[in-house]
């Protein structure tokens, strides 16, 4: 998947199903570096998609419940 358009979709389809997820896990499953992540988590909030961060030792980054809520 080398398209940005295409991985910031894919990184949305991973928040979609729930739960947090850490920068080192959605950098796994997107292929790309953290810093990646944390540029494409930047474009969904733009874009106007709640994304929040958790901070602490288990924090990373989630969508509301809310959100998860309205594509159900």
């Amino acid at each position: 998947m080398s398209r940005p358009t295409a991985r910031v979709l894919a990184l949305l389809e991973v928040l979609q199903a729930g739960g947090t997820r850490t920068v080192a896990e959605l950098a796994t499953s997107l292929a790309v570096d953290e810093r990646t992540v944390r540029r494409y988590i930047g474009l969904l909030d733009e874009l106007g998609v709640p994304v929040t961060s958790v901070r602490g030792r288990y924090g990373g980054y989630r969508l509301p419940d809310a959100a998860l809520d309205a594509d159900r």
